[in-house]
């Protein structure tokens, strides 16, 4: 694991891996590292380096059988590694020889934030402390605490992931909640100090990147998920995983606790969103109103974002399509059936509500308070809304291009946004006034306009 598998993950799964099988080999896990492919030959021979087709593959000298293809040769070292590992007996010191060798592999060492954005960062994720004071943005590596009401900038929480997708912070403001990694190769979620003092706990790692990460209403348990198509519960206090499944069949990219404790829900690209028990990981329901085939709110879509209401069983999720949809999960249990009444339930309109949004672009982010929605989405804009009315109440006036994150403060008086050009505006509420705008990014100095103008 420390020696052997970084070099087969880095440099050989690209080929040979879960998604791809050249030669119909495969070596992601170490249990099909030692299955044959298309040819008879054994690519590990315990204790003959010489006789294992992998060892005669990367010490090949002509080009055209040498592996990697296409690539540079692994180096003097790493093949001297390679060898002394096969005549030793290749062993394997994993934790499961099925799993992939990717994900046995721990958390990684991440290198330092620049010191100064020769541009700025897409803000994925924010989030204000319980307090109000301060407001966390996503950065390179880091994470950048600012002062929401005057964007000034307050200290730097460095040596993250290369993307911070969600954040969250814990009820004593004491941890922060992150999670992201590296599109198509890592995936981690930590507890990080809030104040940046000590180092991570690092709770899981993935194959691919978490795409969301949330604390259940009385802070105990984390839920998490992301690009390798799982949902993971873990305990907060111990960090033991309690449950993971994959239901899902392409990325999940919201996950949330109900605020009872009793459910948590995950959306995804896959246009379903899910409900599970928060205790067992069993699935309770699937919503699968994002992709009806009949009736006036036909389409389908992704979804994106989900949110349990804090005061009422309803659940809202929304994505891609022109409504934001408010729905129950017992009555969506009920309602759903068999093939038998297939008909019988296309008939009926179900119990589902429709907010339409207004947005000219797919809806990212939505965020449920007592009697408000927020919803942020790719045409820059930020609103809200009045669930029961189903109607806007208000625009927030100031991004210019997809917004990503969204948060509101537990006082309810200030919303905070980020968008993909690395701006960050907080308005207040009430007035709807701009309180700060700035970009989350340290030393980065914005172009003038007649400078944008002349490039």
């Amino acid at each position: 694991m420390r020696d052997i598998a970084p070099v087969l993950v880095h440099r050989c799964t690209a080929c040979h891996g879960e998604r791809k099988d050249s030669g119909d080999y495969r070596l992601h896990t170490f249990e099909s590292l030692l299955r044959n492919g298309s040819s008879d030959e054994a690519p590990v021979v315990p204790g003959k380096p010489e006789a294992s087709l992998l060892f005669k593959l990367i010490t090949a000298r002509d080009p055209a059988d040498r592996m990697p293809q296409k690539d540079d040769a692994l180096s003097p070292a790493q093949i001297e590694l390679l060898r002394q590992w096969i005549k030793q007996g290749a062993k394997f010191d994993g934790a499961d020889q099925t799993a992939a060798i990717k994900s046995l592999m721990g958390p990684r060492q991440h290198p330092a934030a620049p010191n100064v954005y020769r541009a700025p960062a897409a803000v994925m994720a924010l989030a204000f402390t319980p307090d109000g004071k301060e407001l966390a943005v996503s950065g390179y590596h880091e994470v950048t605490i600012w002062d929401p009401t005057s964007g000034a900038l307050l200290r730097r929480i460095g040596h993250l992931p290369q993307r911070i997708q969600a954040l969250a912070y814990s009820k004593d403001a004491g941890q922060l909640l992150v999670a992201g990694g590296t599109p198509g190769d890592y995936g981690e979620v930590a507890l990080v100090d809030a104040s940046g003092n000590r180092p991570p706990a690092v709770l899981d790692t993935a194959e691919d990147i978490f795409l969301s990460a949330a604390f259940s209403a009385d802070g105990k348990h984390i839920a998490a998920g992301g690009a390798d198509q799982s949902v993971r519960v873990y305990e907060q206090g111990t960090g033991k995983k309690i449950w993971t499944t994959r239901l899902h069949s392409d990325w999940v990219t919201c996950v949330g606790f109900s605020a009872d404790g009793r459910f948590v829900g995950s959306s995804s690209k896959d246009m379903n969103v899910k409900i599970y028990d928060a205790a067992s990981g069993a699935l309770y329901t699937s919503f699968t109103g994002h992709h009806r085939q009949v009736g006036p709110y036909a389409g389908a879509s992704p979804v994106y974002t989900v949110s349990f209401s804090v005061d009422s069983p309803v659940t809202l999720s929304a994505g891609g399509g022109k409504w934001i949809q408010l729905w129950e999960p017992e009555k969506v249990k009920q309602e759903a059936g068999t093939a038998a009444d297939l008909e019988d339930r296309f008939s009926k309109q179900g119990h589902t509500r429709y907010l339409e949004h207004g947005f000219s672009g797919d809806v990212f982010r939505i965020i449920a308070r007592p009697g408000r929605v927020f919803a942020a989405a790719a045409d820059g804009g930020v609103k809200l809304f009045d669930p029961v009315a189903l109607k806007l109440v208000k625009t927030f006036e100031g991004q210019s291009d997809w917004v990503f994150a969204l948060d509101v403060d537990a006082h309810g008086a200030r919303v905070a946004s980020g968008a993909m050009d690395g701006r960050v505006c907080v308005w207040e509420i009430e007035s709807g006034k701009l309180l700060s705008s700035f970009y989350a990014a340290p030393g980065y100095v914005a172009p003038r306009p007649q400078q944008r103008a002349a490039r």
